[in-house]
């Protein structure tokens, strides 16, 4: 199998695990609440930058109507870097409060690209999985 189709299915596993744990909306405590994501098919753009619309993988809303609350990114090894943080998280940062989601062993070199950027965010978590307990997520 190609690396690049396993590292989409790496990033679309752990998307769906961290949506499915962290963002459990709605639920009973928060009825008006809705979490959607945009993998492994685009669901909802929170607006555009450079005439193109943006996707965040993780959007929570509030209804009725469609009020953006947060966004997280998902990112494996290969996509922290330099553009990624330009074209997806400087450009949805200025729309709202964002959550990355960065494998564990990088959260120096997002630290970094955040402040090469000019980046502010609401937190980064890492991720790993861990064979016999499955995805553990941790606040950097």
């Amino acid at each position: 199998m190609p690396v690049k189709y396993l590292s989409e299915q790496r990033h679309e596993g752990a998307l769906s695990e961290i949506a499915r744990m962290k963002f459990p909306f709605p639920d009973e405590k928060s009825p008006d609440m809705e979490t959607l994501t945009n993998i492994p098919a685009k669901s909802i753009s929170v607006g555009e930058y450079e005439g193109k619309p943006l996707y965040p993988d993780i959007v929570v809303v509030r209804r009725p109507g469609q009020w953006l609350l947060l966004m997280a990114e998902v990112e494996t090894s290969d996509t922290v870097n330099d553009e990624t943080a330009a074209t997806k998280w400087l450009p949805e940062s200025r729309l709202g409060d964002l959550l990355l989601y960065v494998p564990a062993g990088f959260v120096q070199e997002t630290k970094k690209l955040l402040k090469t950027h000019g980046i502010k965010v609401k937190g980064i978590r890492t991720w790993r999985f861990r064979p016999v307990w499955g995805l553990d997520v941790t606040e950097a």
